[in-house]
């Protein structure tokens, strides 16, 4: 009933609701702890900047097996290379504070650098999020080996192109240069305040807006990459609150950040966790369906010959081992007057009521057809015949009315039994033994159980 009610509308505006609900949390949760900038700036930022660095490359990773496990989820190869660019663009964030690795004096670090990574981290994100919003809806037409291989190389050249940007317009290369951030007086130049934090903000709502169109937010990755945007549009707005990198918006930001990709983290997580759940439900569907017999809902052939190998070791005149073999009596007049779906429902039928006729740790199957065997492990011959007959009983008493519509008539069961006292009787002489049994009771008019000798 809920999931009915789970429009894509619905879906956008929770989504847009909680959204708005995680930032104001948040922003009260870190302005009424914090309310002075830290002096902790040479540690806080880069320490910050390294658990960011890790979760992004977690992040990467976990996209990429996502990606190799489903050839289907080829889209997300654009977003896992945009973590993985971000955290490699990172160690040059890390580089601009060598305070944080050697003795240098704790003031030590080039903030504009670290302005520059960070821009560049957020047009690669965004660009890639982009991507993957497009390589969703063009799913179809990039289904291909080639048309896949242009398009990873398409990414992997933006991700390197925007991280060779990075570095030439950083302090480590001189033929390049562009000032965000004042390193005398730590603060925003009109650059940053004015144009480029703006146009980093509309990459990313142009992002949200592409991937909320496109995939309606239809998993909880999609939520994941959605979340992504929308903390990148928090931690931007957060830092052009201030206009001084040494207060708490710079180092509020990063954490805001943090907590994002925590939470990215934990659905990807949650997203694996599914995969595996779906993958382990099919395995033990598949499994289940090669021990049984689908018709009957009996073990099939293949599992009572296995399991028979080792009863058959064990057998003794202390521990027997019965087989009962059961025909349906007249099964191919029941098909040809009534039908073959018909007689599927007998055969059904059938099979449930002997498997409900013997105990847990005995194996009913069907091996063909209208024949089913019972193998009754500790029993003897005298209670064998005994279940056998209860049974035929249990059978012959079903009618349409009793049966539900699943016996058109009422059948009987012609049943042989036989039970092995030693330990050198393979399952194929155990069967024919039983068989022979069975087509005397056929001879002898049906509807009985007949003992071998």
């Amino acid at each position: 009933m809920f999931k009915r009610m789970m429009t894509p509308f619905t879906k956008k505006l929770i989504f847009t609701l909680f959204s708005l609900f995680f930032f104001l949390v948040l922003h009260l949760l870190f302005t009424h702890h914090f309310t002075y900038p830290t002096q902790l700036s040479p540690v806080l930022y880069p320490g910050l900047t390294i658990l960011l660095m890790v979760l992004h490359l977690l992040i990467a990773c976990l996209l990429f097996m996502r990606v190799y496990c489903d050839s289907k989820r080829f889209y997300l190869v654009a977003i896992a290379s945009g973590f993985m660019g971000s955290a490699l663009i990172m160690t040059g964030t890390l580089a601009s504070f060598p305070a944080w690795f050697t003795s240098r004096a704790a003031g030590s670090g080039n903030y504009n650098d670290a302005a520059i990574f960070m821009m560049f981290r957020h047009i690669l994100l965004a660009s890639m999020c982009t991507c993957t919003a497009l390589f969703y809806t063009l799913r179809a037409r990039i289904d291909g080996k080639m048309a896949r291989l242009m398009c990873f190389l398409l990414v992997t050249g933006a991700t390197l192109m925007l991280m060779a940007l990075g570095y030439l317009y950083s302090s480590y290369n001189p033929l390049l240069s562009i000032s965000l951030i004042d390193e005398y007086s730590l603060s925003w130049q009109a650059l940053w305040q004015n144009k480029i934090a703006y146009f980093m903000i509309a990459m990313w709502f142009a992002s949200l807006a592409l991937i909320v169109h496109f995939s309606h937010l239809k998993t909880l990755l999609w939520i994941g990459i959605a979340v992504l945007c929308v903390s990148a549009i928090g931690t931007l707005i957060i830092m052009l609150s201030d206009s001084h990198t040494n207060s708490l918006a710079w180092f509020y930001s990063r954490i805001f950040e943090t907590v994002s990709s925590l939470i990215i983290l934990l659905v990807l997580l949650c997203d694996v966790f599914q995969l595996y759940q779906r993958s382990y439900q099919k395995y033990q569907i598949s499994y289940h369906n090669s021990l049984h017999d689908t018709l009957s809902g009996l073990y099939n052939r293949r599992f009572l010959f296995e399991h028979a190998q080792h009863a058959l070791k064990s057998a003794s005149a202390e521990k027997p081992v019965s087989f009962v073999l059961c025909d349906v009596d007249y099964f191919k007049r029941i098909n040809d007057r009534y039908g073959h779906l018909q007689g599927d429902k007998v055969i059904h039928f059938v099979g449930q009521l002997l498997l409900n006729a013997v105990r847990s740790h005995d194996i009913a199957a069907r091996t063909g057809g209208e024949e089913f065997v019972l193998l009754l492990n500790g029993t003897s011959n005298i209670n064998a015949m005994n279940i056998a007959h209860r049974i035929k009983s249990q059978i012959a008493q079903q009618d349409v009315r009793s049966s539900n519509g699943a016996l058109p008539e009422p059948v009987t069961l012609s049943m042989g039994v036989y039970t092995v006292t030693q330990g050198n009787c393979t399952i194929e002489e155990c069967l024919e033994r039983a068989d022979k049994a069975m087509y005397r009771a056929k001879k002898e008019g049906r509807n009985r159980v007949v003992n071998y000798h």
